[in-house]
């Protein structure tokens, strides 16, 4: 996939601002439209907003459209096959090789839609029918709100260029592709399943974090997206333990949306002026606006949700890129070296 681009903030100087305008939509509209798990159209809407670039054009409300549609498609599908276990690991497994193949030879986002949506909807059927209701019926309701949300703020906050962002994403480049791809599959399905055996909904961030580093085209990426998403994780609790310790002093809903508000503008803002990657600010972003929510709507104390939250992601990313490694060591053979020509 394309490695998001550092934001022009001659061509658009209100993502920041369009940015926390969505997210403070989606919370205070969450519960009125029966939304349980406020975090998804939260974090959702602040995710595709900020990935916009340049001008305004169709792919834009895309994903707001297509998020309902998914929803109801995998939701379907993981209740009329978690009674049947060999159907419901034989149809998660097709999914996590097509996935993954789009990611890796053609740097596709639908891949993830193929196998992050399947995942997080086959997790919460196994959990109970009421999670997968909940989950199903937030994403739905979410996609619609996110959309809603999106137009509102694009036509107070447009960008200035109308330069259409066309994607340049980097596929795979391998002498041993399908090697490769059945590598990461084994990888990210074997931890799929362990996910399916635990049957606990707070592990659901496994496979979504084994999935972005299974789905990496670049070997150097993994490194990267360690950084990103390991240190945007601890930074991201650090900034969500700040958030919970004011509001915690001010118990008061618009003191949340304030401090959602406030935390979402200065994090994107760093996607034009930050001197570390526009991913990095994004997942910060994301992880703090989760956890704070998820902390103060959920049944666990701020400090499980900000150490689990943490400890899954980095342990789960080392150990994905230490697996990979060793396999890809034993059974890829290493690029030929090519030698220096000799001197005429």
């Amino acid at each position: 996939m394309e490695q998001l681009p550092r934001v022009d903030p001659l061509e658009d100087p209100y993502l920041a601002l369009r940015t926390a305008l969505v997210v403070v939509i989606c919370t205070v509209m969450s519960e009125p439209l029966g939304i349980t798990m406020v975090m998804l159209p939260v974090a959702i809407g602040m995710s595709m907003v900020s990935n916009q670039r340049g001008g305004l054009n169709a792919r834009v409300f895309a994903g707001p459209i297509i998020l309902p549609v998914v929803a109801v498609v995998f939701s379907w599908i993981a209740a009329m096959t978690v009674n049947e276990p060999f159907l419901f690991l034989l149809v998660n497994g097709l999914l996590a090789v097509v996935g993954l193949a789009l990611m890796l030879f053609r740097g596709s986002r639908g891949g993830m839609l193929l196998t992050v949506f399947p995942a997080m909807m086959s997790v919460s059927a196994i959990y109970s029918d009421y999670a997968l209701a909940g989950i199903r019926d937030a994403m739905v309701m979410g996609g619609i709100l996110v959309g809603v949300a999106a137009t509102i703020a694009n036509i107070l906050f447009p960008p200035t260029t109308r330069r259409i962002h066309v994607e340049n994403p980097t596929p795979l480049d391998s002498e041993s592709p399908f090697a490769e791809l059945a590598i990461r599959v084994v990888v990210y399905f074997s931890t799929l399943v362990a996910t399916f055996a635990i049957g606990d909904m707070t592990l659901l961030i496994v496979p979504i974090m084994m999935i972005f580093v299974c789905g990496e085209p670049d070997h150097g990426g993994r490194v990267e997206q360690v950084f990103d998403r390991g240190l945007g994780t601890v930074v991201g609790g650090v900034v969500a333990t700040g958030g919970l310790a004011i509001y915690y002093l001010v118990p008061q809903f618009p003191v949340l949306v304030l401090l959602l508000a406030a935390i979402t503008y200065f994090l994107i803002e760093g996607m034009s002026w930050g001197r570390n990657r526009p991913q990095f600010y994004q997942y910060v972003c994301s992880v703090a606006l989760v956890m704070i929510l998820s902390s103060i709507t959920g049944a666990n104390s701020a400090f499980e949700v900000v150490f689990q939250r943490i400890v899954l992601t980095m342990g789960i990313m080392l150990a994905g890129i230490a697996l990979l490694s060793l396999l890809e060591a034993i059974f890829i053979a290493p690029k030929p070296r090519r030698s220096a020509p000799l001197p005429a």
